[in-house]
């Protein structure tokens, strides 16, 4: 085996931590074909490298304080890095890192793992006190626990799972009940978010000299698409420009897919509000960075996806990347190409992407983080009054909520006025497609891609006027005071 320093092209990052940092008993890379093989390494450390390409980029290694591939994970990574996106293959991945090095602190391995180890990590997860964790954080938790005892067991190195089912409860399983981790904005909250935290604005709607914000106007387009939309930022933050097109009197619709979780379909239906924001920032700050990074894309192109067709009304992509053509449906590019993907202009090479960063391409996850964390600080520092007492960070997420909060209390009233009406004589009796299709829940469940039975979802068809009912949602969003405890008890209410 070679020493860890040969070994760090292969695995995408430095194998030796820096010395300030202490050594750990298990390391984590990621196989990263783009960067290059070392000139000054020996014939058996070449084999390791030509062997490393037929590893897919992106695939977690666990590695030992040997630096050797720990098994079965490995196996376990094949797997799932073959029907699972890479940012959710690279969460299970830390996921089994923290799992693998609990149980080696405790003298044992997934193989050998007892009931009382299984128990031991749930309690340290859901009871670490200041570090515990969401009971969503823990199901995603019990995901990779689960598909590697399942793989242990299909492959017979271990007769059964350590714990014991009687039931539905298990080891696995949350002893404790917790509220959702529900935490929608009002609209007070939401526009002091947008103003002051994303835009650079003081409390009183002024421009804040001190405000040293590069890029206010792509993160307040990405945040109006979010609250207006209820994509996740997994789908958001990959649009590409061609998707949204420019404001014309009415809103726009997306076909989501490749980029939406579990690669669930949906249409997603942006409105007009969200549109202008956009198209305001792709004819300033964007227009700016394609402008200026036209010649270091050209520089880069070798590495990049390049596009000599796209055909918006037809949904038809089609592109070059490391001398292979391949051609997608618009709804199907995957996420690491919408990444990367660009064509060529007259000004020289200009990303696909909608929101870009300095050097052309589309901003990280991370990155929209990072800027939902300052934004929040900012917000809660200097509008504390328009904050309502709330304390907890924004997260792109919440704005996810906001839109299935909003969304929900707008259908439950459309739902109880036709009740009204029902009850007036001025309609006639519903029929069960019609319970169906105007039901709240089920329709912000649809809209927002959540899962539901097969059998309901063929049948269930949108409310009437739906994307215009959205666009009026927002067009004219003006309960200030909306909590969520104030949609449940309306959605009780229409039960």
């Amino acid at each position: 085996m070679p020493e860890p320093q040969a070994v760090m092209c292969t695995f995408g990052q430095c194998l030796n931590r820096p010395p300030e940092q202490p050594r750990r008993a298990m390391h984590l890379r990621f196989i990263n074909h783009q960067l290059a093989v070392p000139t000054d390494v020996d014939e058996d450390t070449r084999d390791v490298y030509a062997s490393s390409r037929s590893l897919p980029d992106g695939l977690p290694v666990l590695l030992d304080d040997r630096w050797r591939p720990v098994e079965p994970w490995q196996t376990y990574f094949r797997i799932i890095a073959g029907s699972t996106s890479t940012s959710t293959v690279r969460n299970y991945a830390y996921d089994a890192l923290r799992f693998a090095g609990f149980l080696e602190d405790r003298g044992t391995d997934v193989v050998h793992a007892s009931a009382d180890d299984i128990v031991a990590y749930r309690e340290w997860r859901l009871g670490g006190g200041d570090r515990a964790v969401s009971p969503a954080t823990w199901r995603r938790d019990v995901v990779v626990v689960h598909g590697i005892y399942q793989l242990l067991v299909q492959t017979g190195q271990v007769r059964r799972e350590p714990w014991i089912t009687i039931g539905r409860s298990s080891a696995l399983r949350n002893p404790w009940r917790s509220e959702p981790d529900i935490r929608p904005l009002s609209q007070a909250q939401w526009r002091a978010f947008r103003d002051i935290g994303l835009g650079g604005q003081t409390a009183l709607g002024e421009l804040d000299a001190s405000w040293r914000g590069r890029t206010s106007l792509r993160s307040q387009a990405g945040a109006q698409v979010a609250v207006t939309t209820g994509m996740r930022l997994g789908e958001f933050s990959t649009l590409l420009d061609a998707e949204l097109p420019a404001p014309a009197g009415t809103g726009a619709s997306v076909l989501l897919e490749a980029c939406a979780k579990y690669q669930k379909r949906r249409r997603v239906h942006v409105p007009l509000t969200a549109l202008r924001a956009v198209d305001l920032y792709r004819r300033t700050e964007r227009r700016a960075v394609v402008r200026a990074s036209a010649n270091s894309l050209w520089s880069r192109r070798a590495d990049l996806f390049v596009v000599d067709e796209l055909d918006v009304s037809a949904g038809v992509i089609r592109g070059r990347l490391d001398g292979r053509r391949s051609r997608w449906p618009l709804h199907l590019l995957p996420p690491h190409l919408r990444r990367i993907a660009v064509i060529e202009r007259d000004h020289g090479l200009e990303a696909l992407g909608l929101f870009l960063g300095r050097g052309g391409l589309p901003i990280s996850r991370r990155a929209w983080h990072a800027t939902f964390a300052a934004a929040s600080r900012r917000t809660l520092e200097l509008a504390e009054v328009e904050m309502g007492g709330r304390r907890a960070q924004i997260t792109p997420h919440d704005l996810r909520h906001t839109f299935a909060v909003v969304l929900l209390k707008a259908l439950t009233d459309v739902a109880l006025a036709r009740e009204a009406d029902r009850r007036a004589g001025n309609l006639g009796p519903a029929t069960l497609s019609e319970h169906i299709a105007i039901n709240p829940r089920l329709t912000v469940q649809r809209l927002l891609g959540h899962s539901n039975p097969a059998t309901t979802m063929i049948y269930l068809r949108y409310i009437e006027d739906t994307d215009a009912l959205i666009q009026d949602v927002f067009e004219s969003w003006s309960d200030e005071a909306a909590t969520f405890a104030d949609a449940v008890l309306a959605d009780r209410k229409a039960e």
